[in-house]
């Protein structure tokens, strides 16, 4: 029954104390009506602005019960680490709810994560994030851009491969032994791909509630095409060193060195003998710019996207 999920919402921080705000703000309007904790990891030493949001909405009578735990190493794989930590720490807790700091969930959200993780059986269920742009880019743009999670329909999919709008059994977590998140990844991003696709390795049961969104801050410093493009190359880039740890049964490097071939001469029609059709042009650059993010891990590079932090 609801009444018995022991929830952990878990919120990785750093450097955005008002988008933090809004989301704790909106996660103590949850619908739920049985046990919740919520976690948040400051993963900034220095200014510690997470910390001070926290102990801000804890005096003013927070709803429900709020640690803040210092992510000492710098890196979203850190972060997410210390807060599964700090949630097995109660072992009572049986699920693990994941959004980031510039997100804010509806009322329904855990309520609509939950239903579908019962219905399915799955042990790891996801859901959209709608973005909400601060400078909207061009209508082509952002046809050639946005993905295709928001078309999912509700229900049993192959894998969820972000922890944006992310519920866990907790059962995983205690099935596996630290650090979950590698943190080889906590400047490269990935880090929860890398997570996920080792679950499905191992046999995880995935589910998808449509009805589970949430939305996203999108600054307008990524509301341009250029940090769309830079955001394909790292995607492309840790894609290919994911595949490298895992080696699943559908990836040999020789296929995907054809399949990077493939994707540079349709991008490249894309993007030149077609670029009169501004919606084909930008898929043509992204498709590019993912392939070359890909032909780089291939040669050991590594892109460090999150060395840079938007929407402060």
């Amino acid at each position: 029954m609801a009444g018995q999920d022991n929830i952990v919402v878990a919120i990785p921080t750093c450097r955005r104390p008002r988008a933090l705000r809004r989301c704790l703000e909106a996660v103590g309007r949850l619908d739920h009506a049985g046990p919740l904790r919520v976690i948040v990891a400051e993963n900034d030493m220095e200014r510690r602005e997470g910390e001070a949001v926290c102990a801000a909405l804890v005096a003013e009578g927070y709803r429900w019960p709020l640690q803040l735990v210092p992510a000492q190493e710098r890196g979203v794989a850190a972060a997410r680490n210390v807060l599964v930590r700090a949630a097995l720490e109660d072992p009572a807790v049986s699920h693990i709810a994941m959004i980031d700091d510039d997100e804010w969930p509806q009322p329904d959200w855990l309520t609509q994560l939950l239903a579908v993780q019962r219905r399915e059986g799955a042990d790891v269920v996801g859901g959209p994030v709608d973005r909400s742009y601060e400078r909207p880019p061009a209508a082509h743009v952002l046809r050639a851009s946005e993905g295709a999670y928001g078309a999912l329909r509700t229900g049993r999919v192959d894998l969820v491969d972000a922890t944006s709008n992310i519920l866990f059994d907790a059962a995983l977590f205690r099935a596996r032994s630290e650090p979950w998140f590698d943190p080889a990844y906590s400047l490269l991003g990935g880090e929860d791909r890398d997570f996920l696709i080792g679950l499905q390795l191992a046999g995880a049961r995935f589910a998808w509630s449509r009805e589970a969104a949430v939305r996203e801050d999108y600054p307008a410093s990524r509301c341009t095409l250029g940090w769309m493009l830079r955001r394909a190359y790292r995607s492309g880039n840790t894609d290919i060193l994911i595949n490298l740890k895992h080696r699943p049964p559908s990836f040999t490097p020789l296929r995907e060195t054809s399949k990077i071939a493939g994707a540079l001469g349709v991008g490249l029609v894309s993007a030149t003998l077609l670029a009169w059709k501004p919606q084909r042009r930008v898929a043509g650059l992204l498709l590019l710019a993912r392939a070359g993010g890909k032909l780089a891990g291939l040669m050991g590079l590594r892109y460090q996207e999150y060395r840079t932090i938007h929407g402060g």
